[in-house]
């Protein structure tokens, strides 16, 4: 036995292990619509896919930019899907230095638990992240925290002094997607809720695939939230907690002048709106819209500066198989989609380039919203999708090369099905948790 400082940054006994995960562990919650229950990640996996995004990035390159050309950006949600795809792009693509928020459980070396002893992949993916941008002359840096803790603001500003030279922030964005969040009013956790608006929906699913039986297509009928739920999700997932950040922060200076709010979110299509833009969730997303239009006008005022609220494509996530229908969904698309699917770090890259990068002025639709949806949502993508919806009704067998191709996607988000990886190998617990 050995004694080293912990994650939490206290000394403790740590017990060397050597684990091996050969496999990715999940089950299908049939009366919660099939959603899809993850058992365990693996942590090898996981940070080689973050360093894997980083060197793809490098390779799509026929310059990179110079460090610190692009400023200093910060991610809230930096750990997850498009922020981790946001985070490689600011600093592959526009050279810019980098400071996460997220709440991603870490390594707890003294627990007997073998998944609570190596952390989460939220962990894995910063530390992995981080090391690479390091490495290329880049500043990164992470939070781990709740965002709507009050507390963790001026931990911002003084990470902003103490790791980035005193440089104020050229931009965020905006990309959490947290299930709940702390009301610092109460100290007690709030939790959204996945429900239609007004009347039940019918949301199709499918099922596991078990043993040699194929999948089978299901379906889930959720019934509409209460007005005491939608509060709920609207405090979770709205705007009001954005305002709060930009007020402190421009209370603080520490917002560059020409500053840049990037709010990301999903409104879904006609497929999934039941669930997405008609749903608590769409409420929520609504109220979120409406304070980046606010703040806009607020930064404008202040800093000269501009909030954008950017509707995302649908990918796969870690996210990805709590959703009903969700998975069902993701399985057509991308298979509609073929070589014009983007996962989370194609349509980041995207984004940046075509509308942030230098001599680039982002391209708006009549809302003011800036559409990375725009291919999901072109009119032959959705009469296609609309016909492999009708040609799977409830009860017939789910094509098991696009359940596979879901599920390998979704494993791939835990840290299985990495190429490269030995899943076989044992690793050891404590080298894969140095940060």
């Amino acid at each position: 036995m050995t004694k080293r400082l912990s994650a939490s940054g206290a000394y403790g006994t740590r017990r060397r292990m050597e684990l091996a995960l050969p496999r990715f562990q999940y089950r299908f919650m049939k009366a919660q619509g099939n959603v899809i229950f993850p058992g365990n990640f693996h942590p090898v996996g996981t940070q080689k896919a973050a360093a894997d995004m980083i060197a793809a990035t490098l390779a799509d390159q026929e310059k990179r930019a110079e460090a610190g050309a692009g400023g200093t950006w910060m991610l809230v949600g930096g750990s997850g899907g498009f922020g981790s795809a946001a985070r490689v792009a600011l600093g592959c693509d526009l050279g810019a230095h980098t400071l996460n928020v997220s709440f991603d459980a870490p390594p707890n070396p003294e627990s007997n638990n073998k998944i609570r002893k190596i952390g989460s992949p939220g962990w894995h993916r910063n530390v992995a992240l981080e090391r690479e941008l390091r490495s290329l002359g880049l500043r990164a840096h992470s939070i781990n925290g709740d965002a709507f803790d009050p507390a963790m603001r001026p931990e911002v500003v003084a990470a902003l002094r103490d790791h980035f030279g005193g440089a104020k922030l050229d931009g965020i964005v905006w990309a959490l997607a947290a299930p709940r969040a702390l009301d610092p009013r109460t100290g007690k956790p709030v939790t959204s809720v996945l429900k239609p608006v007004g009347s039940a929906a019918h949301i199709r699913t499918f099922t596991g695939a078990e043993a040699d039986a194929d999948p089978v297509v299901d379906e889930l009928v959720l019934e509409p939230g209460t007005p005491a739920e939608a509060i709920r999700t609207q405090f979770v997932m709205g705007g009001r907690i954005v305002e709060a950040w930009i007020d402190a922060l421009l209370e603080a200076d520490v917002l560059a002048p020409g500053f840049t709010l990037l709010t990301i979110s999903y409104r879904g299509t006609p497929l999934n709106e039941a669930i997405y833009h008609k749903g608590l969730i769409g409420l929520a997303k609504a109220d979120l819209e409406f304070h980046t239009a606010a703040l806009d006008r607020l930064l404008a005022e202040r800093v000269d500066g501009r909030a954008i609220a950017v509707e995302g494509p649908a990918v796969v996530t870690e996210a990805s198989g709590g959703i009903p229908g969700v998975p069902f969904y993701m399985a057509l698309i991308r298979d509609v989609l073929g070589e014009r699917y983007e996962d989370p770090l194609a349509s980041m890259r995207r984004m940046f380039k075509d509308n942030f990068a230098p001599g680039q002025t982002p391209t708006l639709d009549e809302e003011g919203l800036l559409r990375m949806d725009d291919r999901e949502l072109e009119p032959e993508v959705m009469s296609q999708m609309q016909g492999r919806y009708d040609a799977l009704p409830v009860g017939t067998t789910f094509p098991r090369a696009l359940f596979d191709d879901f599920m390998r996607a979704y494993a791939q988000s835990r840290g299985f099905e990495i190429e490269g990886v030995d899943y076989d190998a044992a690793f050891d617990t404590d080298a894969v948790t140095e940060a």
